[in-house]
């Protein structure tokens, strides 16, 4: 080897070694910018929580020193790989996302805060463009603003002005129910209230994050005047299914439950029977009435004024089924006296379950709760106050 190439040997080695340490940095900041995009994940899904949950802390300080520790580690992270594609989309993202948690757990702080300033910081010192930064953090301060103003005009308007407190709350035998029972105070004699919850459906975080389901209470008994809570007197016991059966048609045999699609199918039922222009007589699964079509010629499209070939039977409206002649019979209320134990069995009904009295008067039945699904996800509504 000439000197010459020694020489150049011994000057290009180093520069290799330069060369090659920013690409295996590049891929350290790329993997770790996952964690800002994991970390932005929780964010939403917190946001998410906000609006069909309400937020309790088991234990507040731990609580507070976990999402912290997370915050802290998630914000140096962000900061080390700001200038990462993953990282400056949840930079973004985050500040938006926490719009409904700052308005719906305002003065929960110790939890907020740190998510807040994590996702303040990020903003500001990521690798965004100025203007870019300017542009996104006038929008998303004109999202706290009209979110905090639209927030303020709901509060303002539908809260009631009322003062309502909570005096006893409790859990069936079975762990599968709760009940509150809520006092408010008015211009009158005021009210007692008693509301129904399913037990089973919150979420546990770690032994420290109790989101409370919400958006699917159920009122059991509404009376006036208010009662102080030496008079209430609850009490629970275990029924079975064909005891309450017996009871409920003692009460009445014309006593009738509504069941859903869902429940038609369970039980192999048709749900709909239709009766075409023609004279013909068709019953129907639910399946089958939301995929028949009708074929619509010249004659049909002149009375309904329409330009279509066929329309879905379950999207016309009465006055155009009245047009064509077709009627539908709706079977889906059906006597309770109508059911045999075992499908009552098929419907999802447990053979035995929790009865609630309240001053000796039965005000809730599990029965009733499953068969007419008062807390099926399905039913939750948006609660924001």
């Amino acid at each position: 080897m000439s000197n010459t190439s020694a020489v150049r040997h011994r000057h290009t080695a180093p520069h290799e070694k330069e060369a090659a340490k920013p690409d295996y940095i590049i891929w350290v900041k790329r993997i770790l910018s996952l964690l800002s995009a994991l970390y932005c994940a929780v964010i939403v899904f917190f946001a998410y929580h906000s609006v069909f949950y309400k937020l309790e802390l088991i234990d507040v300080s731990k609580a507070c020193m976990a999402v912290t520790g997370v915050s802290v580690l998630a914000l140096t992270v962000m900061l080390y790989t700001r200038k990462q594609l993953l990282t400056k989309l949840s930079s973004l993202i985050m500040l938006p996302a926490l719009v409904f948690p700052v308005m719906i757990y305002f003065g929960q702080w110790w939890v907020l805060a740190p998510m807040l300033a994590a996702a303040l910081i990020i903003f500001f010192l990521s690798g965004l463009g100025e203007t870019a930064k300017t542009v996104w953090g006038t929008i998303s301060l004109l999202i706290y603003l009209v979110g905090a103003l639209l927030y303020f005009l709901v509060n303002s308007m539908f809260a009631p002005s009322t003062v309502t407190t909570l005096v006893k709350e409790g859990v069936s035998p079975s762990g599968l129910y709760r009940y509150e029972i809520y006092n408010t105070t008015d211009s009158s004699n005021g009210s007692t209230k008693i509301s129904m919850e399913s037990n089973t459906m919150d979420k546990v975080y770690y032994h420290l994050f109790w989101f409370k389901i919400r958006g699917l209470s159920h009122d059991v008994v509404i009376e006036r005047p208010l009662r102080e809570p030496e008079e209430m007197e609850i009490t629970w016991d275990t029924k079975t299914r064909q005891e309450i059966t017996s009871e409920l048609e003692e009460i009445s045999e014309e006593i009738e439950v509504t069941l859903t699609d869902k429940q038609m199918d369970m039980l192999g039922w048709e749900a709909y029977q239709v009766t075409f222009n023609n004279g013909d007589v068709i019953p129907m699964t639910q399946d089958a009435y939301h995929k028949t079509v009708i074929a619509l010629g010249e004659r049909e499209k002149k009375v309904l004024d329409t330009e279509k070939d066929q329309l879905m039977l379950d999207k016309m409206t009465d006055k155009q089924k009245e047009s064509l002649g077709i009627t539908v019979e709706d079977f889906k209320t059906v006597k309770l006296a109508d059911f045999t134990d075992e499908e009552l069995a098929v419907l999802g009904i447990p053979e035995e379950g929790d009865i609630m009295y309240y001053n000796g008067k039965i005000v809730f039945r599990y029965y009733i709760a499953v068969l007419e699904q008062y807390f099926d996800i399905s039913k939750q509504d948006i609660t924001l106050l």
